[in-house]
């Protein structure tokens, strides 16, 4: 799995970072989105560093294989995840931005973001339940619609569908 910054800062902040660990060996992440989050803990010191873990490692993308990337308005970080993903058969990107879930998809490239996590971690018995995580998300500022909450809560076995 390579991550953005996202789905790193958000499983963090509710705790579950460990979850990446237990569900995908290794975890990459791309230089530019360690700078994101750099430059991230200059204005709020306890942004998630992913120096200080030492399954979660550090990788340069090629600027040719983000220049190969077709057209978008992605932000650098997420431009390395999708790069690095489609260059490594079999890498799932870790995005939550819509715009760059579906341009990875277009790409072909298998995406995850923080609610597959919760998903996959309550199936395989790494989690108790989803809903707790959901709110906790929520009152960190993780923007979810009501319809997505419903879903995930059916996915996850928690609500009838």
């Amino acid at each position: 799995m390579v991550c953005d910054t996202t789905l790193l800062l958000y499983l963090d902040r509710i705790g579950q970072i460990g979850l990446l660990h237990a569900l995908f060996e290794p975890v990459y992440v791309p230089e530019l989105v360690c700078l994101e989050l750099d430059m991230g803990r200059l204005m709020r010191p306890d942004t998630i560093n992913p120096g200080k873990f030492n399954w979660m490692l550090a990788v340069s993308v090629d600027h040719s294989e983000q220049a190969a990337l077709p057209p978008n308005r992605l932000g650098p970080g997420e431009q390395a995840v999708i790069a690095y993903a489609r260059s490594h058969v079999g890498y799932v990107a870790g995005l939550d931005d819509r715009q760059a879930r579906l341009f990875a998809e277009r790409l072909e490239v298998s995406v995850v973001g923080v609610i597959g996590i919760l998903i996959r971690a309550k199936k395989a018995g790494l989690i108790v339940a989803v809903q707790p995580l959901l709110d906790d998300l929520q009152r960190c500022g993780f923007h979810l619609a009501l319809d997505l909450y419903e879903e995930t809560l059916k996915l996850a076995g928690e609500k009838d569908a």
